[in-house]
Parts: C-alpha cells; structure tokens; sequence
C-alpha cells in the first residue's frame, strides 16, 4: 500500500514537471546536417521545433514579429500565425490541427511545425519511433543568362526548385543547396564580364567579375533568382504625401451636441483642407471621404506612409476648455514600430540625417510642425494649448504628426464656430497653411 501510494506521487510529480504541453518524448530531428530536437505541444501528434535554428538549417530567410513568422524559400513564402500556448489543452489541439497550424511562443522560444513546413517547400519529411528527418532535395543550377534592363545587368539563375542566394561579399554570393560544377562562363553585360562558380560545403559560391564599385541586389521568381548589377535608373522624387484623418465617421458619432455630430464637423474641414492642399500640387489622402467608419488599424496602415498627418478631431469633454488643442507625440510608446523610435533617436543626435529623414520626422521637426499649426491658428485670433500624448495614430506615424482639436463641442462659442460654413473654410486655411509652411512648398 506504501509503494503503490509512493509511485503514484511519482508519477504526478513526472507529469507536473513536464507540464501538459510537451508530455510527449522529445526525439532527434535530423535536418540538412544538424541535429535538432522536436517536441509535441499537448500530446497531439504535432511535432514542433526550434524556429531559428530549423530555418537556418533548411537554408530559409526568416521574419517575425508579435504575430506571425514567415519564411522564405526565393518566391515561396510560408507565413504562420503566432500565439503563446494556451494553458487550455482544447485550444492548442486546435491551434497545432488546424491549417495552417500556428507558431507558438513558448518560454522565449519560437516553435515551427515540422511537418507541415516541411510539406510546404517540397521537402521529404519521415519519422520513426527513434528519430525525424527532413530530407532537402539537390537544387541543381539549370542555367545562366545575363541581359541589360534600365541601364543594369540582370543575370538570371535558374534551377528546378526554389533557393536562396546569401551576399558573402562584393561579387560574392552563395547559392544555398545548389550543387554546381567548378567553372568560368564569359559574359557580355555593362558591367559582367564573367561569372565563376564554386562548389562549397553550403552550396555553390558564385563569383561576378566587373562589378566592383557598383550596387548588387537579388530579386526571387519562381525557381529563379536575378542579380542587378548597376545603378537603377532614378524616377523623379514624388510630391510629399499629406494624410488627413477626419476622425470617427459611420456609426461612430464622436462628440455630439443636440443635432450637432464631430463625424460631420471634421469630415468637412477635412475635405476642404485636402482640396487646398492638392489644387497647391501636394499628394493627399483622407483615412475616409464620406460617412463610414474605418477601423483605427486601417488609418494607422495610411499614417504610417505620411510625410505629414493631421488627425482632426473635437473636444468631447464637458470640462474641456474652449479653443483648439494641439497633440503631438515623438516617444517611444508600446504601438511605436522600433525603427521610427530609433531613427527619432538618431535623428535628435544629429546622426544619419540624409538616410533617416526618408523614414521619420526629426522631434525638431515635429515641433516645428506644431509651433506652425499654432501660430496659424494665431493668424484667426484663436489662443492654442499645445501637449505631448502617446496616442495610437501619433505613435504609428513616422513623420511630421499632429492631433488637432478644433475646440469643445460644449462651449458656445466654438460650437457655433465649428458649426458655421465661412468657420469650417477658416480652419481648413488654417491647416494647409501650416502644412505649406512646414514642407517649404511643393519640390
């Protein structure tokens, strides 16, 4: 009675220790060359393995962030949705069954379904009570070719099946998986004279002779990858792009007062202010023309592309005070993409400025934007308060961004002023001028 009662906290304390997630033995995945462990999330039969070293094993390029990874073959992409393992067993079974499976988290570690990754890219997959293996085919090198297009060398490799190419060097490139004969081919290009190929332990290495000094960048088609070779031929630069985001719309009323809705206030100033903008030659976009409701993820996705966004909004707060209000934002909040943060960060040292200004608006610059906005504002004899707010449309915004009140819907004074057509065309001046000043006119 003793030892049964003794095995039997044994084994609870066994299955306690490994949890209800990986219960199932572990076993050795065997995958071009290295050897990884795979493991079973919940007992499904599902086995699962680390995701870096997996991808670098099968030779794969690798992307992830909060929720997804993806994986890269040349033009084959395979993109899995990203969760934690729940702590309920009927949610992993569906999350590790269902197609495609998920990628979970698990203790700082991202996990990858074997199985169907493997059946995805076209490699063989096999299993034993022992052991997994996941068997790359050869990728074999069908064909070179090089012809010249918009003034650059576009050499063509071809093979039957998809590979990735990995830059070693200038004129240095590893074709990763290809088995390829030792030899030299001559070539008449603007820059090529010949290529030479390689063979390594990771694949061939192909070397390109006449390339020094000039930019090389790869492009993927199926069971085909292109190497330029040149300068590209340079479009001219595009007018700055202006999003206005007249805030709520649809269903979603924003602040009312009677008949009075901020959806229809804003929608009208920003028009206007759009019109403007584009008689003066400036690329605008509003995040909706009309009355309908556009989720704040949509209007994020426009944000995130502006040189300048002005969201337009009105105070809906009884205590609010009267008058416009300004809201600006040049952190680095939790919705702030890291490289904004960082280029912001940069940008304020006074470090890489001619790069980073393509992606983000220096906080100097973001100031200056404000302080225009206010003394425009000024011009019309209205008095500004200006703050710092980490809200969700200013944090996704890489560029010159501000949210801008136009005053309380509960004040009588600026009620009647927003509610007064000659007003609505005065806030739109208002706001293109600032705009005009702060891109310095259209370039």
């Amino acid at each position: 009675m003793v030892l049964k009662r003794s095995l039997s906290v044994w084994l609870c304390l066994v299955i306690l220790t490994l949890g209800p997630a990986f219960a199932q033995e572990a076993k050795p995945l065997l995958v071009g060359g290295e050897t990884l462990e795979a493991v079973y999330p919940g007992n499904f039969g599902v086995s699962y393995t680390e995701a870096k070293p997996f991808a670098q094993a099968l030779g794969l390029a690798y992307w992830q962030d909060d929720a997804r990874v993806i994986l890269g073959l040349g033009s084959l992409q395979i993109r899995l949705p990203l969760a934690s393992i729940p702590k309920s067993r009927t949610y992993l079974k569906t999350l590790v069954t269902k197609n495609p499976p998920h990628a979970l988290r698990d203790r700082g570690k991202i996990l990858l379904p074997v199985r169907y990754i493997a059946k995805a890219l076209g490699f063989a997959y096999s299993g034993s009570d022992s052991s997994l293996k996941v068997i790359i085919p050869e990728a074999n090198l069908r064909g070179i070719d090089v012809t010249v297009t918009n003034g650059r060398d576009v050499l063509s490799l071809k093979f039957n099946r998809n590979v990735n190419l990995v830059r070693m060097g200038q004129g240095h490139w590893l074709l990763l998986g290809v088995r390829a004969e030792e030899g030299m081919r001559y070539l008449s290009g603007l820059y090529l004279t010949d290529v030479r190929l390689q063979p390594g332990p990771y694949g061939a290495e192909l070397y390109l002779d006449g390339v020094e000094g000039w930019p090389e960048e790869v492009a993927y088609y199926p069971q085909e990858a292109r190497i330029f070779v040149g300068q590209k031929a340079s479009k001219p630069p595009e007018p700055p792009l202006i999003v206005i985001d007249p805030g709520h719309g649809g269903s979603d009323l924003g602040a009312t007062y009677g008949n009075l809705y901020e959806k229809d206030i804003v929608l009208k100033v920003a028009r206007e202010t759009a019109d403007i903008l584009a008689r003066r030659g400036y690329r605008v976009r509003l995040t909706r023309s009309r009355d309908e409701t556009r989720s704040i993820y949509e209007r994020a996705q426009l944000a995130a592309k502006a040189d300048v966004f002005l969201s337009l909004h009105v105070a809906g707060d009884p205590v609010s005070p009267p008058g416009p209000s300004i809201y600006t934002y040049t952190g680095a909040g939790r919705a702030t993409p890291v490289f904004t943060s960082k280029s912001r960060a940069l940008l304020a040292g006074g470090g890489y400025k001619k790069i980073l200004l393509r992606y983000a608006a220096a906080p100097s610059r973001v100031e200056a934007f404000a302080r225009g906005l206010e003394a425009e504002f000024g011009r019309i004899g209205l008095s500004v308060r200006r703050g710092q707010s980490p809200l969700y449309l200013l944090e996704r915004a890489p560029g010159a961004a501000a949210l801008v009140e136009l005053g309380s819907i509960y004040n009588n004074t600026d009620r009647a002023r927003m509610s007064n057509s000659a007003q609505q065309s005065a806030y739109a001046q208002v706001l293109a001028r600032a705009v005009e000043n702060y891109l310095g006119g259209v370039k």
